[in-house]
């Protein structure tokens, strides 16, 4: 059981590392969305939600495209994902 505990142990610790990195990307990412005085800089959000919907149209047509779903599939669960906050706002809580 050593080798198997052992190959765990590095699995799980490389998988640390990996969110760590990641939060830190993150926490960098956020930073780049505010001025040298802290404000928001409005220009870098407006980009940053551009950047974001162009990934997000791109997943949704290489989905339909592949064959994984079909656009009414598609818009049909993203009504019902939209509900389960209990509004139908077409947004979804950051959490």
């Amino acid at each position: 059981m050593g080798l198997i505990n052992w190959i765990f142990d590095f699995y799980q610790q490389s998988r640390i590392e990996r969110a760590g990195n990641e939060a830190a990307q993150l926490r960098d990412e956020v930073a780049m969305l505010r001025t040298q005085g802290g404000a928001v800089d409005d220009e870098r959000i407006v980009r940053a939600v551009g950047e974001l919907a162009l990934a997000v149209k791109t997943v949704q047509r290489l989905c339909v495209e592949k064959g994984l779903c079909t656009e009414a599939e598609f818009h049909q669960r993203l009504r019902a994902i939209d509900l389960e906050d209990g509004r139908a706002d077409g947004q979804a809580p950051i959490r």
